[in-house]
């Protein structure tokens, strides 16, 4: 293992979780300062290494350029074990949310975890990242491996894991669950309490105000202004003690499992699109937008999204959308045609999954702030979009959909679109709830606020709160 003086050093060990548990099986018990999961496989992230903050309109070139400066370098001198190599995620992997907006007043971030757990591809891992002058000055008189196990084992202890052999697991009193004499270890009980209390309260703005909005978009449609418009509204969670992200997010992992589950920054959810996936030169997106409430059964969904103009023509602007931004970057673009049906359990989407791969070594960070914003979070075409939505939101979306994701120290990355989520406010006693709409001409107001309800049926579920 050698060190970056100054700067990183990282150490990753192959593990094995116990029988029949993933992932999401242990997030109740942990609590994650980054999460990336799918079916209940990706990287939890554990405490802090690193976290860089930043704002503007150069948020993803400072991101990309710190990146490229403090964890690139660990591909080099922090090899993955044979049984790892190839597998995208692996090792040092740091956790960003960016900011929807270069105008907001939130911040970006990427988290450099001090521990991750990773499962890929029937593997699993951990890998430690800390700074050589954390170092205690007992090892250095120890025989490099010996030393960096203890620290292992040390980092390990600090967050209720323990390593027997390669077998990873939650240390008793953490485990999931109940014990022998049917109570609840302390830290489980006051994550099962601090979910409960929670209330519904009015967001930035009203009901009405999101109606008229609506209206106003759907004229300014009218008037050949844009194509299309998406417009979002918030509401508030409200808790009497600060929500634990661990709870939440596992209950979003079981009950929307073809959804990645995200935590990074402030902001968290379970995302069914994909911005953009990059592994090496090759990349990947999914494209969602025309939406029918989970509550239509699958036969009549269809027929509602694929013959209906207004949903076909929604979806349209949003896949040429991306496909118009990746194309200074990528090439041999292909765009799923037709689309698909995606059914989850709150709506069905009309889905388009494109391919492509990169032109030349364009870092991820970049190719991110390339697709961003698409039609599906903006609309048509983008600057009017954006000036509409200034105007008529009146909200400061923060982290809300924009990219969230990973990129590891190879430059592999995910960056999903951070939908169906929220934002954690107040020393995490409350988190803002967001959703969205595309407006198109024939947008009927009532049915766009009755979509918002529907996608964020997913939060309000895990928080425990009944949807008026």
């Amino acid at each position: 293992m050698t060190a970056l003086p100054g700067s990183l050093d990282a150490t990753t060990l192959v593990v094995d979780l116990p029988p029949g548990t993933t992932l999401a099986d242990m997030l109740p018990a942990l609590d994650p300062s980054g999460v990336w999961l799918l079916r209940g496989e990706g990287l939890i992230g554990l405490g802090t290494a690193a976290h860089i903050r930043t704002r503007g309109a150069e948020r993803f070139a400072e991101l990309a350029e710190w990146h490229e400066q403090h964890l690139a370098p660990l591909a080099q001198v922090s090899p993955l074990p044979e049984e790892l190599t190839g597998i995208p995620g692996a090792g040092p992997v740091a956790l960003t949310s960016i900011t929807y907006s270069s105008a907001s007043a939130a911040d970006s971030h990427l988290i450099l975890p001090e521990l991750i757990l990773g499962s890929a591809e029937g593997r699993a891992w951990i890998t430690t990242v800390i700074r050589p002058s954390a170092l205690d000055e007992s090892f250095e008189a120890e025989d490099d491996d010996d030393a960096a196990l203890r620290r292992v084992h040390g980092l390990l202890a600090r967050h209720s894991l323990q390593l027997q052999g390669r077998r990873l697991s939650l240390v008793p009193s953490h485990s999931v669950g109940s014990h022998s004499d049917g109570s609840h270890s302390a830290g489980q009980t006051d994550r099962l309490d601090a979910a409960a209390a929670t209330s519904l309260i009015q967001g930035t703005h009203s009901e009405q105000h999101y109606l008229r909005a609506v209206r106003s978009g759907v004229q300014a449609i009218g008037h050949r202004r844009l194509e299309k418009l998406v417009l979002a509204r918030d509401v508030v969670v409200a808790a009497d003690a600060p929500l634990a992200p661990g709870p939440v997010l596992a209950a979003l992992a079981a009950d929307y499992a073809d959804c990645w589950t995200y935590l990074a920054g402030d902001v968290l959810g379970a995302t069914p699109e994909m911005l953009v996936k990059i592994r090496g030169r090759e990349l990947s997106a999914r494209v969602l937008a025309g939406t029918v409430d989970g509550g239509t059964g699958l036969e009549q969904a269809r027929a509602m999204l694929l013959e209906d103009p207004k949903q076909r023509d929604e979806h349209r602007l949003a896949a040429q959308s991306l496909l118009d931004q990746l194309a200074p970057v990528a090439q041999h673009l292909h765009a799923q045609d037709p689309p698909a049906v995606l059914q989850l359990p709150n709506v069905f989407h009309l889905s388009t999954d494109v391919t492509g791969q990169l032109t030349a070594q364009t870092p991820a960070l970049l190719v991110a702030e390339r697709a961003h914003p698409t039609a599906a979070i903006c609309g048509t075409p983008t600057a009017t979009a954006a000036e509409l939505i200034s105007t008529l939101e009146g909200l400061d979306r923060g982290a809300f959909s924009g990219p969230v994701g990973w990129i590891d120290a190879y430059g592999n990355a995910d960056f999903g679109i951070a939908l169906r989520g929220g934002i954690l406010e107040e020393q995490g006693t409350q988190i803002r709830l967001f959703a969205g709409c595309g407006i198109v001409a024939g947008s009927v107001p009532e049915e766009e606020l009755a979509e918002t309800w529907a996608k964020m049926r997913p939060m309000l579920g895990a928080l425990g709160v009944r949807q008026p």
